[in-house]
């Protein structure tokens, strides 16, 4: 089990160039999940002018630094009237026209037939459109469709810049986003590894809290310039800002020194030695102790928090179908199994006390319901019983639970 992620980095490797080789083959094979189509008409881009100062970006303005390198190098522009307009979402062709602007890569796959069944020959920006897509940074969706004029997620551009700088993470920032920010859950799991390869290469620039992603907000231009100066300073194209400037302190994964730093340093916790794996070590859990020590959950675990885990037995493990066990450590089942077990791992400490009915959010991309019978003093999660609550630890508590939980939609009869 201890060689289960030796290959992690390989996997996100392949799993990455599946993705830009699918999309080659179809346009009807997305690289972004489909989102509400836009009926509006494609708007122009602004007029590229030579200022790069603008009326409403002040010095002080957060993302003032990378506005101004941007412009300065043509790469994005203002409004007839003076303006930046920051905080205005961007749609899909504007990223597309930045991305062309931006980036000489090299193109990966070839646009079929007359391209983009929503993006005639004569819009202004088919051939950045065309460009992101070969150069495997964008995708479409089904139907052969762009939508070019739809706003674009945050998510949705972390993953084109992932995608076209080809960029893969390591297994153990793979594993350990599922700390490193605030809001893990909203990130759907086929994103995860371009999330990981973003963060450890310092693409990820969040304000006004540094370990809020919000991944599913539009994103406003502010953003659009501070992700694309992140990944040009990646390329080695432009200087990481100076440790100075305000604007590194949103910029994950800083450091003091230089404001860069090629990954996320947990945080240690006060008192390692009683931290929650080393708790559930000692008890009924040596299944998923081994489990979370396998795909390197563990380390996190030990030392952030605080966490609650309802930590499923080792006669919880044995009761799952004949040969499932087995399944899940196979390396091709490994991100199956990481949501698996992030769904057992609720941010924040509730005791069984403080617990109470209803949804709480998992670590993993779903809620587990709680459900309480008071006559019985009893407490259920989803199916599951709490068979031993409030086993205490120094990042947080364990409660035992007597089934394996599962996320929504997961069959373990398609396992590999």
């Amino acid at each position: 089990m201890d060689s289960l992620f030796q290959r992690s980095s390989s996997l996100s490797a392949i799993l990455l160039i599946f993705g830009v080789l699918v999309g080659a083959v179809s346009l009807n094979t997305a690289s972004e999940p489909a989102f509400a189509q836009s009926s509006g008409t494609p708007t122009p881009s602004p007029v590229q002018g030579t200022a790069t100062n603008f009326s409403d970006v002040a010095a002080n303005y957060w993302a003032q630094p990378f506005i101004q390198a941007l412009a300065a190098r043509n790469i994005i522009a203002g409004f007839p009237d003076g303006t930046f307009k920051p905080e205005q979402p961007v749609q899909r062709a504007e990223f597309a026209a930045m991305i062309q602007k931006a980036f000489n890569q090299n193109r990966v796959r070839q646009l079929e037939g007359s391209g983009f069944t929503d993006v005639p020959t004569d819009y202004w920006a088919t051939a950045a459109i065309e460009e992101a897509y070969e150069t495997g940074f964008m995708g479409g969706f089904p139907g052969g469709e762009f939508q070019p004029a739809q706003d674009i997620t945050k998510l949705q551009a972390i993953v084109a810049l992932a995608n076209g700088l080809n960029l893969t993470a390591d297994s153990s920032l793979q594993n350990a986003i599922a700390t490193s920010y605030l809001d893990t859950e909203a990130v759907p799991a086929y994103a995860i590894d371009e999330v990981a390869a973003a963060t450890q290469a310092n693409l990820i620039v969040n304000y006004p809290n540094v370990r809020q992603l919000n991944p599913q907000q539009s994103l406003t231009r502010a953003e659009a310039a501070a992700h694309i100066y992140q990944a040009l300073v990646r390329l080695g194209q432009v200087q990481p800002l100076a440790s100075n400037v305000a604007a590194t302190q949103y910029i994950v994964g800083r450091t003091a020194a230089s404001g860069q730093t090629p990954a996320i340093t947990p945080t240690p916790s006060p008192t390692t030695s009683n931290n929650l794996v080393a708790v559930a070590a000692s008890n009924q859990f040596s299944t998923l102790t081994s489990l979370l020590n396998a795909t390197g959950l563990a380390e996190s675990l030990s030392v952030r928090g605080p966490f609650t885990v309802f930590a499923p037995t080792d006669a919880a493990f044995a009761a799952l179908p004949e040969g499932t066990l087995e399944k899940l450590q196979q390396q091709e089942n490994s991100k199956v199994l990481i949501q698996i077990l992030l769904y057992h791992i609720v941010p924040g400490q509730f005791t069984a006390s403080e617990l109470s009915a209803g949804d709480l959010k998992t670590l993993a991309d779903g809620s587990v319901n709680i459900q309480i019978d008071p006559a019985q003093n009893q407490i259920a999660v989803n199916d599951a019983k709490v068979i031993q609550p409030n086993i205490q630890a120094s990042n947080g508590i364990i409660h035992a639970v007597n089934e394996v939980l599962l996320p929504p939609n997961l069959n373990l009869s398609q396992l590999q």
